[in-house]
C-alpha cells in the first residue's frame, strides 16, 4: 500500500467522521429546535390561556361594578322619591282640617303631664290650645302641628308635634313603605 492510498484511506475516514458528526449535529440541532418549538407552543398556549382567564375575570369585575352603580343609581331615586313622600306628608300635615281635634286628644291623652306644666304649640293652634290649657299655656313654638309639654321643673319635655310622631312612625313602618311602593321581585 502506498503512501497515497493511506492518505486516502486518512482523508476518507476523516470525511466520513466529518459526515457523521455533521448529521449528529444537524441531528441534535433539530432535537432542540423541535424542544423550543414545543416548549414555545406550550408558553403560548398557558399565555392564551391566562390572558381568557384575565379577560374573563375583568368581564365579571366590569360586570359587577354596572350593577353596583345601576343598583346605587335605583336606591338613590328611590330614597329620591321617599324624601318627597314624606315631604309632601309634612305638607299635608300642616294644612290638616283636623288639626285642632288631634290637638285636643293629645291634650287630653296627656292631661297629667300639662296640669303642672306648660304646653306650647304652633300660631295656628294657639287659640284652641289657649283655651283647652290656660295659663298653662307656653307660648307658640315653629312646628307643622302638635304640641310641646315642658314639666313645670323643665326637667322632662314631651314632644308630641306633628313631625315628630310622623318621623317615628316613618321610621317604624318605612320597610313596609318601601315594600308597597317597590315590591320585591
Amino acid at each position: 500500500m502506498g503512501l497515497e492510498t493511506v492518505i486516502e484511506d486518512v482523508l476518507s475516514r476523516g470525511r466520513s467522521e466529518a459526515e457523521e458528526i455533521r448529521r449528529a449535529t444537524m441531528a441534535e440541532r433539530e432535537r432542540i429546535l423541535q424542544d423550543a418549538r414545543a416548549e414555545g407552543a406550550k408558553l403560548l398556549s398557558q399565555r392564551e390561556q391566562d390572558a381568557k382567564v384575565a379577560v374573563e375575570r375583568s368581564r365579571v369585575q366590569a360586570l359587577a361594578r354596572a350593577e353596583l352603580e345601576s343598583k346605587k343609581v335605583v336606591l338613590s331615586a328611590q330614597k329620591e322619591l321617599l324624601d318627597q313622600v314624606y315631604a309632601a306628608v309634612l305638607e299635608k300635615l300642616a294644612r290638616l282640617a283636623e288639626s285642632e281635634s288631634l290637638v285636643r286628644s293629645l291634650l287630653q291623652a296627656h292631661e297629667g303631664e300639662w296640669r303642672n306644666g306648660k304646653v306650647s304649640c304652633n300660631a295656628h293652634d294657639a287659640g284652641a290650645v289657649r283655651s283647652i290649657v290656660g295659663k298653662n299655656f307656653g307660648g307658640t313654638i315653629e312646628c307643622v302641628g302638635g304640641v310641646v309639654i315642658d314639666s313645670a321643673d323643665g326637667s322632662r319635655r314631651i314632644d308630641l308635634r306633628f313631625e315628630t310622631i310622623l318621623a317615628d312612625v316613618w321610621r317604624d313602618s318605612i320597610k313596609e313603605v318601601a315594600e308597597v311602593l317597590w315590591p320585591p321581585r
